[in-house]
């Protein structure tokens, strides 16, 4: 019998799969929190004290990025963050990633509808406490951004992502 079919081996892979797939999950969760304005997921995914260096003046604590995180008046159509690439490293109850990232927003600059895109990598430190995987520890790594100028847009279908509790994604018919 193999070293690798060996039953104890299994589910150490088994959990190790496990505890990746949980912080993939984890990382939709905080871009799905940041896109929807879901400062519950936020605070469910990130730790209070976790330390928020998104590339601007100073850092910032996971509670405090988490409660900043309120839906505006009138929602700007159009707001998403995609992590692909993820490389997620498991040490027991430690993990790091890297993951590739491009944020796209409908902005308004001096009143003029434009489409800003970052693109960049998070670096990103996680601790699984009393079973459930949290985020520690984010760097964002700048990697190109522009803001393009809209001079056409599409008329957008019935439905349209707004702010949770209003996206269709959070009634239950969806």
């Amino acid at each position: 019998m193999s070293r690798e079919s060996e039953p104890g081996d299994v589910a150490a892979r088994l959990r190790r799969l496990e505890d990746i797939e949980a912080i993939r999950r984890l990382l939709h969760d905080i871009a799905r929190g940041t896109d929807r304005f879901d400062s519950e997921l936020l605070a469910r995914s990130i730790r209070a004290d976790a330390t928020l260096d998104m590339g601007g003046a100073k850092a910032m604590a996971g509670v405090d990025f988490a409660q900043a995180l309120k839906p505006p008046a009138s929602p700007r159509p159009g707001r998403m963050h995609i992590v692909a690439n993820e490389r997620i490293d498991v040490d027991g109850d430690d993990a790091r990633s890297e993951s590739y990232i491009l944020s796209c927003q409908d902005v308004l600059v001096d009143g003029m509808r434009k489409t800003r895109f970052r693109a960049g990598r998070y670096l990103d430190r996680f601790v699984r406490e009393a079973g459930a995987w949290k985020l520690t520890s984010r760097m964002l790594v700048d990697e190109w951004s522009r803001v393009d100028e809209v001079t056409e847009a599409i008329a957008p279908g019935r439905h349209v992502g707004m702010p949770v509790p209003h996206d269709p994604s959070c009634r239950c018919d969806a």
